[in-house]
């Protein structure tokens, strides 16, 4: 049974056992249902919340609750003192609750990533001409400290303790040599770097790969140089920009990419010098996916999990009324494939009147459409602690993308048949 159905499953177990004489609680838990079900974590510890299925446990007002074995109700479970209630589970970092810098959360406890040097590539540099460059680490326990460990960098330039080079070379030449980053606890990593060092001209200063982007969303990279004559001017020498991404002649890189993968492209600069200096180099643009997610233009967020309210559909029984609406999703590979999925037989309990109502069909593509003449499969539900009452039809969905081992994600929609508010 997917993970998100069993949340959806326990936040209509706690729904409908504050549903006034509805009916829909099954025997066995009919007990359970008198006691406080609001999950305000105002409940004293021990106290059991209505039916649930047994050995299900969600978080709620920071606590866990754990369905007892019989499956009468959820008894509250609070977690110890410096651990948080993250997806049923008590741990010691979440994503909303990251760990300290340097530790990495793996499997809900705060453990130290490895140590490791990110700079793979430097910037050229010029005879004689300002030169600075910023070594970047990861993991281990911050604060950290750099050296040259092999080799020797270009006369004229340092690097400090930070991971800062600084100074001005004095010849040119091609330098390698390995710098080392420790950290606190005594890890060390190291990496080789080469440094150009050109007696003149104009270079480039920006660093392959560039930063890098998301597919669907806003991006900006600037683009440097060094040496000639300022201001410099920009341009695409070889290969193509991401689809959705543009040059400026200032060399920004902007817009959201509206494809993904590791695009290759050589750029060129030119100096205001007469005549005017050239330089170009070949650069490497990382786009990655953006996580597969189901969005709708109204959605109810309820502890953890969420309905996505589709447009209001008109019922008159025995009088087809056309209905069009859209599902939509974001991030993934595009195009998306949707169905419909059906609930766990032990959610059907809960909800009884639920799927697509007859009439209505739900394309390939998430176009729901067609028309709705019987009103009999119209449920209503009250949300407790709210103001809010859905009524209307209730049915789940899965979006597929295309990627080769394709992203699912599904999600509960309800076609409402009365406006949707608090």
């Amino acid at each position: 049974m997917p993970h998100k159905i069993l949340y959806i499953l326990w936040l209509l177990t706690v729904w409908l056992a504050c549903a006034c004489g509805d009916g829909l609680v099954e025997s066995g838990a009919s007990a359970a249902a008198d006691t406080k079900a609001s999950f305000d974590g105002a409940a004293p510890s021990g106290e059991v919340v209505a039916g649930c299925p047994p050995g299900f446990a969600g978080c709620q007002g920071g606590d866990r609750w754990v369905c007892d074995d019989q499956g009468n109700g959820f008894v509250k479970q609070p977690c110890s003192t410096g651990t948080i209630c993250s997806e049923g589970l008590c741990a010691a970092c979440a994503a909303d609750h990251p760990c300290p810098d340097g530790q990495a959360c793996v499997g809900g406890q705060c453990q130290v990533a490895p140590l490791e040097v990110v700079t793979k590539t430097l910037p050229d540099a010029l005879v004689s001409q300002a030169y600075t460059a910023q070594l970047q680490g990861k993991g281990g326990v911050p604060p950290y400290g750099w050296k040259v460990s092999q080799g020797a960098l270009p006369a004229g330039i340092v690097l400090a303790d930070s991971g800062a080079f600084s100074g001005a070379a004095t010849g040119n030449g091609s330098f390698s040599f390995q710098v080392e980053l420790h950290d606190s606890a005594g890890k060390t990593a190291s990496q080789i770097l080469l440094l150009e060092v050109k007696a003149g001209g104009l270079v480039i200063t920006s660093t392959s790969p560039l930063n890098p982007a998301t597919e669907g969303e806003a991006y900006t990279s600037q683009l440097a140089a060094q040496g000639g004559v300022a201001p410099y001017y920009w341009g695409i020498a070889g290969g193509k920009l991401p689809k959705g991404l543009g040059l400026g002649s200032d060399g920004a890189i902007t817009g959201p990419p509206s494809e993904d993968g590791d695009f290759t492209f050589t750029v060129k600069v030119f100096d205001n010098g007469s005549p005017p200096l050239t330089a170009q180099k070949e650069l490497l643009l990382p786009i990655k996916l953006a996580p597969l997610q189901i969005v709708g233009a109204q959605e109810l967020n309820l502890i953890i999990t969420k309905i996505i309210v589709l447009p209001l559909i008109i019922v008159v029984d025995k009088v087809p009324v056309p209905y069009s609406a859209k599902l939509e999703a974001k991030g993934g590979k595009k195009p998306y494939s949707w169905s419909e999925t059906p609930l766990p037989s032990i959610v059907k309990n809960f909800l009884p009147k639920s799927g697509i109502p007859t009439g209505l069909t739900l394309a390939k593509d998430g176009t729901l459409g067609g028309a709705v003449s019987d009103a009999s499969l119209v449920f209503e539900l009250k949300v407790p602690l709210s103001q809010i009452t859905l009524k209307g039809f209730f049915f789940a969905a899965q979006v597929s993308d295309s990627q080769s081992k394709p992203a699912t994600q599904q999600a509960l929609f309800i076609i409402p048949t009365v406006p949707v508010g608090n």
